[in-house]
């Protein structure tokens, strides 16, 4: 593989993290159990409102929502030629709480990040989770308030206030992030060759054509994880990846799995495009795993921030690198 290339591609790279906090109004919220689908819906049809002005059965070619939402890939794209979609310049982080009411009164949050051009519409974004709160979620469609909007910074914390809902008020303060700064301040310890990958939300990772019910073998993590990157970096930045994948991925599988504790799970979201419900199961828990890792160790620590699979928009694929003392 292209070492030089790799590091240039994740030095190149840009996202940035947002997390929205809200209030909840006076009657109350109710919310399934997995949310990521109600948020990503709810604000998906704000969205199209705010950001579609097309007026055929096709999008027109410089229509923001069907860049953001239902991207195709260019004419003249060497890869994923035959793909009807290409990964999406965001994702969502649900909220991680298994409540189905929330009283008046009470903040929530969840985190969106944006990627790659996906960066410029940072605008749209906030006006569509004013209206989509106004509008309200769940089956009753109950109302929310935007208080506040952080972006998140390379720690994982709430650093820049972007957007004030008390002063109706954007800041023009956030910077986005490279690979390599997250990279670079990741502080994983492999000292003993060993490190846990927790599965956080349910991940749908395919090996040879099928979902993979239990935790994958390090190579098919691996495969996943390079395979979503080198397609947003090509689609989003007009970038391409240059690797021996296969002399790569060889090496990938001399890393081996010591031990695993996870779970498929099965979860369904209305399809509003299909009119009808769509099972989405992924798989949750944990593994172990032991090995030359230090040459891998980058792409899960950027995979954190893009999640990993399939259907990251709902905020499926979610991992976290935990050392192993």
């Amino acid at each position: 593989m292209s070492i030089g290339n790799m590091y240039e591609m994740l030095s190149s790279f840009k996202l940035a993290k947002f997390t929205a906090i809200f209030e909840v109004g006076d009657r109350g919220l109710d919310l399934p159990e997995y949310k990521g689908s109600t948020i990503r819906g709810a604000f998906g049809h704000v969205f199209k409102q705010v950001a579609c002005k097309c007026t055929g059965e096709d999008h027109d070619s410089d229509c923001i929502y069907a860049y953001i939402f239902d991207t195709k890939p260019r004419q003249d794209s060497q890869i994923l030629r035959n793909y009807e979609s290409v990964p999406r310049p965001f994702l969502f982080e649900t909220i991680y709480d298994s409540r189905k009411y929330f009283p008046p009164g009470e903040r929530i949050s969840f985190s969106f990040t944006l990627i790659g051009k996906g960066l410029d519409y940072l605008p749209y974004f906030i006006y569509s989770l004013q209206e989509m709160a106004k509008i309200g979620l769940g089956k009753s469609n109950k109302p929310l308030v935007l208080r506040q909007i952080f972006q998140v910074s390379v720690q994982q914390d709430l650093e820049q206030l972007i957007y004030d809902g008390k002063e109706q008020r954007i800041y023009n303060r956030w910077q986005p992030l490279s690979g390599d700064e997250i990279i670079k301040n990741a502080n994983i310890n492999l000292s003993n060759k060993e490190i846990w990958i927790h599965f956080l939300s349910p991940t749908r990772i395919k090996s040879k054509g099928n979902y993979l019910t239990t935790a994958p073998n390090f190579d098919d993590l691996l495969k996943s994880i390079i395979r979503r990157f080198s397609s947003i970096i090509y689609f989003h930045q007009g970038l391409q990846l240059e690797m021996d994948f296969k002399d790569y991925f060889a090496q990938a599988a001399q890393v081996r799995l010591l031990k695993e504790d996870s779970r498929w799970i099965d979860w369904e979201r209305y399809s509003n495009r299909q009119h009808d419900k769509i099972k989405l199961g992924g798989l949750v828990g944990k593994a172990l795993y032991k090995g030359d890792i230090e040459s891998f160790l980058p792409w899960l620590i950027v995979s954190e921030w893009i999640h990993v699979g399939k259907n990251p928009v709902f905020g499926l694929g979610k991992i976290k690198i935990v050392n192993n003392y």
